[in-house]
């Protein structure tokens, strides 16, 4: 399979912003709106992510907006159903955990979220090791793999090389929205990295303003912003007109990583 995720990637000339999303949430209209608006607003990729009953690599904003999309009647079927109904514009890269994958059948589950606009899948808590378990839907999305700060120097070869679309770097030690971000081992990741394979290298976790994204976005390719995003909608969605806030929110981080590029 051509790494289509990669290519489009790569083309860009400049950092690049994947903000995160729970399907679903607030509700499936809405959240189909801010699609809209993190492409409008120069997103590069939106990670998308399917709501489970048990996100262990998730903090409490991302586990309470998965709690919330499942009471909405979220289903992984239902995301392929909705994004059936639109051309989203927009690279999309599923976030998800192994038993959603089994469950809904591997080689079937690339080949259903490939056709409607998907091009890369993450499962959180599978390691390197449980990769190959993925091939079947390795044939419709590139399946990347995470790496973080404690990751030794023969793990970051293995992942360079086996990674499609790009890698995700875990920023430090926690969860989502609770990372200590460890600077000095980023860099020491990241250089290792450069060695063993040309993917871009996006950071995540812990990524809290848009100054953030700017320092961690001078040291790798781009920034993945989960939880702060969330939490916003969270805070927010009550409001009128709080979608023209959540436009201004995420063309603020456009712009501190635009920045680094004009430099």
């Amino acid at each position: 399979m051509t790494d289509t995720l990669a290519l489009s990637l790569k083309a860009t000339n400049k950092k690049l912003f994947f903000p995160y999303l729970t399907f679903g949430y607030p509700d499936v209209p809405t959240f189909m709106e801010l699609i809209k608006i993190c492409r409008e607003e120069g997103a590069d990729a939106v990670e998308i992510g399917i709501p489970h009953s048990d996100p262990v690599a998730d903090g409490p904003i991302l586990q309470e907006a998965s709690y919330h999309a499942l009471k909405n009647g979220v289903t992984p079927k239902m995301i392929v159903e909705e994004f059936a109904k639109i051309k989203p514009g927009i690279p999309l890269i599923a976030m998800t955990y192994g038993n959603i994958v089994y469950r809904y059948g591997i080689e079937r589950f690339g080949r259903d979220y490939q056709q409607v606009g998907f091009q890369g899948l993450i499962v959180a808590d599978f390691p390197l090791e449980a990769n190959d378990l993925l091939k079947p839907a390795a044939e419709s999305l590139s399946i990347i793999i995470l790496a973080s700060t404690n990751t030794s120097s023969e793990r970051l070869e293995l992942i360079g090389k086996r990674s499609r679309g790009f890698v995700y770097i875990v920023s430090g030690k926690g969860i989502t929205g609770d990372t200590r971000i460890e600077v000095a081992q980023l860099k020491q990741v990241i250089a290792s990295l450069r060695d063993f394979t040309q993917l871009p290298l996006l950071i995540g976790f812990g990524i809290h303003s848009p100054e953030m994204a700017m320092e961690l976005g001078e040291l790798a390719d781009g920034v993945i912003v989960g939880s702060t995003i969330v939490g916003f909608i969270a805070q927010h969605h009550y409001e009128p007109n709080w979608l023209s806030q959540f436009s201004l929110f995420i063309s603020r981080y456009r712009q501190a990583l635009d920045q680094i590029s004009e430099q």
